[in-house]
């Protein structure tokens, strides 16, 4: 999803509307059935990154430093599908200048009154309507999401949302949600994560130095499901290695295809830039797929601490404060 929630992995993964108008090098790829979530909603770009493999993951992703992603051109940022400039101005703001204008923008997404964001090339889709409302008071309160998805706990392979890999299977998949945030309301997430241990925490800027997290730290599985006469399938993964080459792809997001809407000078434009230059970009993990509360709880708690800090006078997003590693080592290797 993005703000959203990613397509339900029916659709996310199925060959055929993935390989679509690509020419006949590109659908050799299409025989790969593990990806990285945080391309969910561009899978395009992360295609056209990717295009110099000589292999394609098969079955586990393995080391993500290894693989070679390539160089962001212009053509990572710029689609058709995104529509006039005119079209944008009327989905994210003729000019915001507040705060919470951008925020406005990100919670209407997830409710399906804005069909696209730059991080999301589709409008949201039918898992992402079981969690909006959570989502839209998430958003509002500051937290930007731009990928998501909620628990599934053995469902059926050919169920309506969930489904996916052909009938006769079971599926299952972890809580997962990725956003922006500044660094006052990052810290607000690690005070409430370290009384959680079954939930990690990683987060990177967009000088991209010392990434961090919070949280045992690997490549984990967010899909998979159990069919019969096969090995287990884990099609989107999580790899921490990755997350920071993507953040790269989702930051210049606010500068190309969002802020180059406005003239230089404009307080738009500033605005943008500043959540650019001082927003963390954050991805949570819940291993607790039989009772998620990430949802629920989590969310919950994270839209009440950022209330009564607004009451307290502390505002609700900011940026620029400087957030040490020391400050968010709270949980680290615990």
């Amino acid at each position: 999803m993005g703000a959203s929630s990613p397509p339900n992995m029916s659709q996310n993964m199925s060959q055929i509307s993935l390989c679509s108008g690509m020419s006949d090098k590109d659908r050799a790829r299409c025989q790969e059935d593990v990806r990285p979530i945080n391309w969910a909603n561009r899978p395009k770009s992360y295609i056209k990154r990717t295009v110099t493999w000589d292999e394609f993951p098969n079955g586990r992703w393995g080391d993500g430093r290894s693989p070679a992603f390539g160089e962001l051109s212009d053509s990572h940022f710029f689609r058709p599908s995104e529509g006039s400039k005119e079209d944008r101005l009327a989905m994210w703001g003729e000019a915001p200048t507040e705060l919470s204008d951008v925020y406005e923008v990100f919670a209407k997404f997830v409710e399906g009154k804005i069909p696209i964001l730059p991080w999301c090339e589709t409008p949201t889709q039918a898992e992402t309507h079981i969690i909006s409302a959570p989502l839209a008071a998430f958003n509002r309160a500051g937290f930007l999401t731009i990928n998501s998805q909620p628990a599934v706990n053995g469902e059926k392979s050919d169920h309506p949302v969930f489904g996916w890999g052909g009938a006769g299977g079971r599926v299952y998949q972890k809580a997962y949600i990725e956003f922006f945030t500044s660094p006052e309301l990052l810290q607000i997430i690690l005070d409430v994560v370290r009384m959680k241990p079954h939930l990690n925490v990683h987060a990177v800027d967009s000088n991209h130095q010392q990434p961090l997290y919070a949280g045992l730290k690997g490549v984990t599985a967010l899909t998979w499901g159990v069919f019969p006469n096969k090995e287990i399938l884990q099609p989107t993964v999580f790899d921490p290695d990755t997350f920071v080459v993507w953040s790269e792809e989702a930051f210049q997001l606010w500068t190309s295809a969002w802020a180059e809407l406005y003239d230089d000078d404009t307080e738009s434009s500033e605005l943008l830039y500043n959540i650019h230059d001082t927003y963390y970009l954050v991805a949570i993990i819940d291993h607790e797929y039989l009772e998620s509360d990430l949802y629920s709880v989590f969310t919950d708690a994270m839209v009440e601490q950022t209330r009564r800090r607004a009451l307290r006078g502390g505002g609700g997003g900011g940026g620029g404060g400087d957030l040490s590693s020391d400050e968010v080592a709270v949980d680290i290797d615990s």
